[in-house]
């Protein structure tokens, strides 16, 4: 992958170079580096295509970081390459590299799918989009479909969605996506792309609710999620931000959590505790439905 370009060691070779400090000198020198337009010309000039190369050259490999990072972890983890100068492979991820073992579980855990959607040929140009848009977070969002449908299932998903959303597409889609996706719409091309469809139209219709959660994993993590979501502090922040609409979605909140827990709650009339602002109701004021 990637164009030939000579970064000033050598002749130029295929592929780009996979030293960081190359690509950074293939810049030139820090007080030569260009601070405005070389030329009048609409169309770059050899030398600016030149230097256009070089510096995406540099950027792509930062889109790519992660990916070549987590495959290589692996390989130094399951040939238990570290064991020259460290004990455990934790030790080697934090001592010579200072990152936590758990990140370095993460990027081992992603890899595979960036490189999948890297290779994939979907045609009409989405693959250049993957090539230019994909992220670690964006990666990160499709690793639970991976481990539970496997690899093609999440390539359909994100292609899916770039194919209606492009280069716009982001993490938070990609985990909305996730949690809306039908259990047996994974891993089925057609099925998935309806499903993404669906998705993106109920967020665009206006006032429309997130796609259902059907699945009980999926259920409990985004409860989860809510619940370190939504804590004093930015509750109180959106009624002062938007109190017309913050009173009545709280208090549809705390009705449906109570609902679901079999405890009633009762609202006084008047400037209640969702009316004014103040912290809303506490437990003691919560009654236990009778028997």
């Amino acid at each position: 992958m990637g164009k030939p370009i000579n970064t000033g060691t050598g002749p130029a070779a295929p592929g780009r170079p996979d030293n960081a400090i190359q690509l950074a000198r293939a810049l030139g020198a820090s007080d030569k580096l260009p601070t405005k337009q070389l030329t009048d010309t609409p169309a770059l000039i050899a030398q600016e295509q030149d230097m256009l190369l070089k510096c995406e050259s540099a950027i792509e490999n930062l889109n790519l970081a992660f990916f070549a990072a987590g495959k290589a972890l692996q390989v130094v983890r399951d040939a238990k390459l570290y064991r020259g100068q460290f004990d455990t492979f934790e030790e080697y991820t934090q001592e010579r590299w200072d990152i936590t073992p758990q990140y370095a579980g993460k990027l081992i855990r992603t890899w595979r799918i960036a490189e999948a959607l890297h290779t994939a040929k979907p045609g009409g140009g989405l693959e250049t989009i993957v090539s230019k848009k994909l992220r670690y977070g964006q990666a990160w969002e499709l690793v639970p479909l991976v481990e539970e449908h496997g690899i093609q299932a999440a390539v359909y998903l994100y292609l899916a969605l770039i194919k209606v959303i492009g280069a716009k597409v982001t993490a938070a889609h990609v985990e909305g996506a996730v949690e809306a996706l039908p259990r047996e719409a994974a891993g089925h091309k057609a099925k998935t792309e309806e499903a993404v469809l669906g998705y993106l139209s109920s967020l665009e219709a206006e006032g429309a609710p997130p796609a259902a959660v059907t699945d009980a994993a999926k259920a409990a993590k985004a409860l989860t999620r809510a619940a370190k979501t939504f804590n004093p502090t930015t509750i109180q922040a959106a009624l002062a931000h938007d109190p017309e609409r913050t009173r009545p979605a709280l208090r549809s909140l705390i009705e449906s959590l109570a609902e679901a827990g079999g405890v009633a709650v009762s609202f006084t009339e008047g400037p209640s505790a969702l009316e004014s602002g103040d912290e809303p109701p506490t437990s003691e004021e919560a009654e236990t439905p009778a028997a």
